[in-house]
């Protein structure tokens, strides 16, 4: 499978179909708001509440897959979210709303578990791919969730809620049969105040803050996607979400095809600045949207690009920065700032939805160029010496 290892093409699906759970939500937020007598705050909200609790989880789920197995933990927390969605699916008032999206966040915090599952199976020179496939299986589901959530609604607005939680449990089913089993990284050797030394260096701090900086643009716009073209455009859900699978679309074929090749040719740090700048671009025109459907897809098609390049980039320089034995914590630490960002993204967006729709875009068009500034400062990733095998290395078995 261009030259990665077999053991991925499991992890890749497990992605998926995570992802295609996320997305079945989401474009579902304005039919939920009117089944529950709710308001766009309260939805972010309850996005916000999924946060929280994966912030407080996916520390603890990195910090026990170096310990035990990246596919035991991943299990665990595949439970946890097949209650949630099964609660989601039963909701009939705002209390069973909050519960279950408590529960769905506490096995949402394994995003880091899998990362590091992808950087333990990969060469240094290998992770760039790797990361840039994972994130075309995120794409993917982008395409395919809310397509499929638009007419699952037509059904019933919890039919969609069902079939999320029958994906978990196909992703359990998948994770026990076919993930390789890895390893424990010795990890009890490494205490604490070790962890907290790689995470205080100066180029993990640049290129987490980065990262949380654009996973909070990312998911201000996600979440008030759909609730924003209903209320500034009139569109229903069925409609939104195609114009999500288009994002997602753009962003699949852009790390197929492209990414790789772009970052061979002009390299990591023009890259990401370069996708920063898209970004920031894509954002700050929102702000001449008005009711124009044709200046909404040209932003949408410059954001999913601007992605695109970040997603993979950003994991790869973050795995690149940790040592083996402590990849799942640091990946896993990674993972608590990203939800963290979630928690304030989604709340804010429905805050300035609800007032100012005029001005949706400014907030994540702050993050993202104080994303770029900080890209300045980067330094180059410090390789460990689990990371400085010679490219002549034999590689892993390819699929």
């Amino acid at each position: 499978m261009f030259g990665l290892p077999k053991a991925l093409l499991p992890i890749y699906l497990i992605v998926f179909l995570d992802v295609l759970g996320l997305t079945i939500l989401i474009p579902l937020l304005p039919a939920l708001a009117q089944k529950l007598h709710s308001t766009p705050a309260v939805m972010g909200a309850a996005i916000s509440v999924t946060a929280v609790w994966a912030t407080l989880s996916s520390p603890v789920w990195g910090r026990l897959s170096d310990k035990v197995s990246r596919k035991t933990v991943l299990q665990y927390s595949q439970c946890f979210s097949l209650v949630g969605f099964v609660l989601l699916a039963l909701t009939n008032n705002l209390w069973l709303l909050f519960i279950s999206r408590s529960i769905e966040g506490l096995g949402g915090g394994n995003l880091g578990v899998a990362q590091s599952y992808i950087a333990d199976e990969t060469k240094p020179d290998q992770r760039e791919k790797a990361f840039a496939f994972s994130a075309a299986a995120f794409g993917i589901g982008f395409v395919i969730g809310p397509t499929l959530a638009g007419q699952l609604l037509r059904i019933d607005v919890s039919v969609p809620f069902w079939v999320a939680a029958a994906l978990q449990a196909a992703n359990l089913v998948i994770t026990h049969l076919f993930l390789e089993k890895t390893e424990a990284k010795n990890a009890d050797k490494v205490d604490t105040k070790a962890i907290v030394g790689e995470l205080k260096k100066r180029p993990m701090l640049n290129v987490m803050g980065r990262q949380f900086l654009y996973i909070f643009s990312f998911t201000y716009f996600f979440t008030i996607f759909s609730l924003y073209l209903q209320r500034e455009m009139n569109m229903p859900p069925e409609t939104s979400s195609l114009f999500l699978a288009v994002a997602g679309a753009v962003g699949a074929v852009m790390q197929i095809f492209a990414i790789d090749r772009l970052n061979k040719r002009f390299g990591e740090f023009i890259l990401s600045e370069a996708a920063f700048a898209l970004g920031f671009v894509a954002f700050a025109a929102m702000f001449f949207i008005g009711h124009s459907i044709v200046i909404f897809v040209a932003i949408l098609v410059v954001w999913a690009i601007s992605g695109s390049a970040l997603r993979p980039t950003l994991n790869k320089l973050i795995a690149d920065r940790a040592p083996e034995e402590q990849r799942g914590a640091i990946l896993g630490f990674a993972d608590s700032l990203n939800n963290f960002s979630m928690i304030v993204a989604p709340a804010a967006g429905g805050i300035i939805l609800g007032f100012a729709p005029v001005a949706i875009g400014v907030l994540p068009a702050i993050a993202i160029a104080g994303a770029f500034v900080l890209g300045l400062f980067g330094k180059k990733p410090e390789r460990h010496k689990d990371q400085q095998q010679p490219a002549s290395a034999a590689a892993p078995s390819a699929a």
